[in-house]
């Protein structure tokens, strides 16, 4: 039996009342990572989503601030300034966990329901985003909510998010 990698957020934590739902999965190991958004009450307050590097430690105070969760998940240090706009380039063209810069910003929306497809997201092995925090920033690039990326276990992976009563820290 071949085990499949799947993943989902965890609770989330935030000051705003945005919540939903991102699965990563991948239908064979190795694989492309189907990425299914379903984001809603974002009230036209989010900007960006990404992986940042760390994951929320449990407990902490302020579970959200940067010295917890630390920058953008970018193993390749790909230098972001040779990015193109948000939802323009090939995935190639962004960090690995820079999920609104592969396909697009929240700004201005209520809602996304979405899915995409990502051969650069990895869900196992050194560059795996599984273990570590998805953040829904503000359009002002603060944080709005984040949520840890917890693997499902048994035949695959999944990861969930969860909104953070104390992201208001950049």
């Amino acid at each position: 039996m071949v085990r499949v990698p799947k993943a989902s957020l965890s609770s989330w934590f935030g000051l705003e009342k945005s919540s939903g739902q991102v699965q990563f999965s991948q239908a064979v190991p190795q694989g492309p990572t189907t990425i299914n958004v379903s984001l809603i009450n974002l009230n036209s307050l989010a900007g960006g989503y990404h992986v940042h590097i760390m994951p929320i430690k449990p407990g902490s105070v302020e579970p959200c601030s940067n010295a917890n969760i630390r920058g953008h998940f970018n193993p390749l240090a790909w230098n972001i300034s040779n990015s193109p706009a948000p939802g323009t380039g090939t995935v190639d063209q962004y960090e690995i966990g820079d999920i609104s810069g592969k396909f697009g910003m929240l700004t201005g929306l209520d809602q996304l329901n979405a899915v995409y497809v990502d051969p650069d997201m990895p869900l196992t092995g050194p560059y795996s985003v599984v273990g570590r925090t998805l953040v829904v920033h503000y359009f002002n690039g603060s944080r709005l909510s984040d949520t840890g990326l917890l693997p499902f276990h048994y035949n695959w992976h999944s990861y969930r998010i969860k909104p953070c009563t104390k992201c208001h820290l950049q």
